[in-house]
């Protein structure tokens, strides 16, 4: 990586995923080295569903010049039902030697538009859950006794399209709860700041 000037990180918006990084990448065929040369270490290209989310986070991976929280990830979706050309549903469960998990959309699909009013493709953030011991059993998503809620998060970014899109734009990172202060109130979390950025993408297609 080059050196960067003091001040300078890579936190692109929607719009700007929606609008340059990923258009790119799929006409690049994933070649972040064609799309971004010097700065190709900026957007990993990998399997979001191959490994837990903290494997982004290792202290070996470069951080470019990212914020240190989060990480940005080229991935391929794959559908649920395969024979189903008319199917939408990716998979999102996570299998793995160390146990597994899965993602699951805490908003649904929401808009994101350019400052024409024009939707450019889709924001869905997903939650981790992650399985007890070494268990990958998918089948038990549903009792709440087999997985935990975890403080990972995945802003997943899509084309507009009807047909089912397989390559997403992902940006992975964990939320800071912050501890209630010496006066026992609770402070102010980063999930309520979510959901208000949810909300306003409509009318804010800026904000992520």
């Amino acid at each position: 990586m080059p050196d960067i000037p003091p001040g300078m990180v890579f936190d692109p918006s929607g719009v700007e995923i929606l609008s340059f990084y990923l258009p790119m990448l799929i006409a690049n065929g994933g070649n972040v080295v064609a799309g971004l040369g010097q700065y190709s270490e900026l957007i990993k290209v990998s399997n979001v569903y191959s490994c837990k989310p903290w494997f982004f986070f290792r202290d070996d991976e470069p951080d470019a010049f990212g914020r240190g929280e989060q990480r940005f990830v080229f991935s391929c979706r794959e559908k649920i039902a395969r024979k189903n050309s008319n199917g939408k549903r990716p998979r999102r469960e996570v299998h793995g030697s160390e146990g597994g998990g899965f993602w699951k959309s805490s908003t649904g699909e929401k808009p994101v538009a350019d400052e024409h009013g024009r939707v450019l493709g889709f924001l869905n953030v997903l939650n981790f859950y992650e399985y007890h011991g070494h268990n990958n059993d998918y089948k038990k998503k549903n009792r709440t006794d087999e997985f935990n809620k975890t403080s990972w998060i995945m802003y997943e970014y899509r084309l507009n399209g009807e047909r089912f899109q397989e390559w997403v734009i992902c940006k992975i990172k964990k939320t800071c709860r912050k501890k209630r202060e010496a006066t026992g109130a609770a402070t102010e979390d980063d999930d309520v700041g979510l959901v208000r950025e949810i909300e306003e993408l409509a009318s804010s297609p800026d904000e992520d």
